[in-house]
C-alpha cells in the first residue's frame, strides 16, 4: 500500500508539472481528477471539482462537453483548436484540447492548451498586422488576377468546346480567390463566415474536379455520398477552402509513396454528436461528416500533435497554415475536425451541424 502511495503521489506530481491542462470525465460526465494546469483554466481546485458534472462547472452544452461525449460514444481520439471553455465562473479561455479514452473504456482524458500564455501579444493585435499586410497584397495581386480572368475569357471566344471546361475553370477559381481576397481586404476572415443553405456535395465536387485538373491526375479518386443529406447552413468559399487544402495534401502524401493512389471522398449522418448550430444556437444532436482519406504513409505521432498550429509545417516549400485554416473554419461553423491515422493512411473527418434556414 505504501508503494502504490508513491506511485501516486509521484504521478500527481508529474501531472502538476504538465504545461497542459489534464482532467479526467467519465461516462456521466463527472470529473474525476484535474491537474493543477486545469485547475486554473477551471477556476477551481480539485476538492471543488471532483465528483461535479461538466456541465456544473462550464456553460451546460460546452464545447468541452461535446467533445467527450463524441469520445464516449464514438471511440477513438478527437483534437479540437480553438475550443472557448465558457462557464458562469470563467472569462472566455481559447484553447486546444485533445480527449481520448482511457484503456479502461469508461473515462475520457482531455489535455487543454491555451492559445495564449502570460504576457503574450493580443490576436487582435497581431490580426490588425495581418489585415495591413493583406491589403498591401491584396493591391498586388488584384491587378494580376484581373488579367489573367479577362485573357481567360478573351481565350474562351476562340477555344475549341473541349477547352471550354478547364477555361471556365479558371474564371470560376479567378472569382473565388477575388472575392475571399476582398473579405481579408474589409477585415473579414475565416471567423467570420457568411452563412447559407449550401449543398455540400456540390462544393465537393468543384474541389474533386478541380484537384483532378491539378494535384490527382493519376489518382483514384473514389466518391461515396450519401444522397439523402440536407442542405447546411455554411460558406461555400470557407468550406471549399477546407476541402480543398485537405484534398490536396490527400494527394501530395500519396505521391509519396507511389504505391496504390487512391483518395476516398465520403459524406454521412454522424448519430451522436452534439454541436452548436453557428447560424441560430441552437444545441442538436447529429452532424453531418465529411471524411477525407488517402493510402498514403499516415502522420506521424509527433506531427500529429502540432500540425493545427498555425505556421508549422513538415514541407520544404510549406507556409504550415492549410490545416490551421481547416481548424479555424470548422470552429467557426459550430464543428471539429477528427484524424485518424495510421499504416494505412491519413483520414479527416469534418463534423458541422445539420440545418439551414429553413429549419
Amino acid at each position: 500500500m505504501l508503494t502504490k502511495s508513491l506511485d501516486d503521489n509521484n504521478a500527481a506530481n508529474v501531472l502538476d508539472n504538465l504545461p497542459v491542462g489534464v482532467l479526467c470525465v467519465d461516462s456521466n460526465y463527472q470529473i474525476s481528477m484535474v491537474n493543477q494546469m486545469a485547475e486554473n483554466l477551471l477556476g477551481r481546485s480539485l476538492s471543488l471539482l471532483r465528483g461535479k458534472r461538466l456541465d456544473e462547472v462550464l456553460s451546460k452544452g460546452s464545447e468541452l462537453e461535446t467533445l467527450v461525449a463524441t469520445v464516449h460514444e464514438n471511440g477513438g481520439s478527437v483534437s479540437v483548436r480553438g475550443l472557448k471553455l465558457v462557464g458562469p465562473t470563467l472569462s472566455v479561455e481559447e484553447v486546444s484540447a485533445s480527449a481520448a479514452l482511457s484503456l479502461d473504456t469508461n473515462t475520457v482524458v482531455v489535455s487543454l492548451t491555451p492559445l495564449r500564455g502570460p504576457g503574450e501579444a493580443d490576436p487582435k493585435g497581431q490580426s490588425a498586422t495581418m489585415a495591413e499586410v493583406a491589403r498591401i497584397l491584396g493591391h498586388e495581386v488584384k491587378n494580376p488576377l484581373a488579367g489573367m480572368m479577362g485573357a481567360a475569357q478573351l481565350l474562351a471566344r476562340k477555344a475549341r468546346d473541349d477547352q471550354q471546361a478547364l477555361l471556365s475553370l479558371i474564371k470560376e477559381e479567378g472569382g473565388r480567390i477575388g472575392r475571399i481576397l476582398d473579405r481579408f481586404v474589409a477585415f473579414e476572415t475565416f471567423f467570420r463566415p457568411r452563412l447559407a443553405p449550401t449543398n455540400v456535395h456540390r462544393v465537393l465536387g468543384e474541389v474533386v474536379e478541380l484537384c483532378r485538373a491539378s494535384y490527382a491526375h493519376n489518382i483514384e479518386v473514389e466518391i461515396r455520398y450519401d444522397p439523402s443529406l440536407p442542405e447546411v447552413a455554411a460558406d461555400p468559399d470557407h468550406l471549399h477552402e477546407a476541402f480543398l487544402n485537405l484534398m490536396k495534401n490527400a494527394c501530395e502524401a500519396i505521391s509519396e509513396t507511389g504505391v496504390g493512389d487512391r483518395v476516398i471522398v465520403e459524406t454521412r449522418y454522424r448519430p451522436g454528436v452534439r454541436l452548436t448550430n453557428a447560424e441560430n444556437g441552437n444545441k442538436q444532436r447529429g452532424a453531418f461528416e465529411v471524411s477525407i482519406c488517402d493510402n498514403g504513409p499516415g502522420i506521424p505521432a509527433e506531427v500529429q500533435e502540432q500540425m493545427f498550429s498555425p505556421f508549422y509545417t513538415t514541407k520544404e516549400s510549406g507556409d504550415g497554415v492549410g490545416l490551421a485554416v481547416v481548424a479555424e473554419i470548422l470552429s467557426a461553423h459550430g464543428g471539429f475536425v477528427e484524424v485518424d491515422s495510421g499504416e494505412g493512411g491519413a483520414c479527416f473527418r469534418l463534423l458541422f451541424p445539420l440545418g439551414s434556414r429553413q429549419d
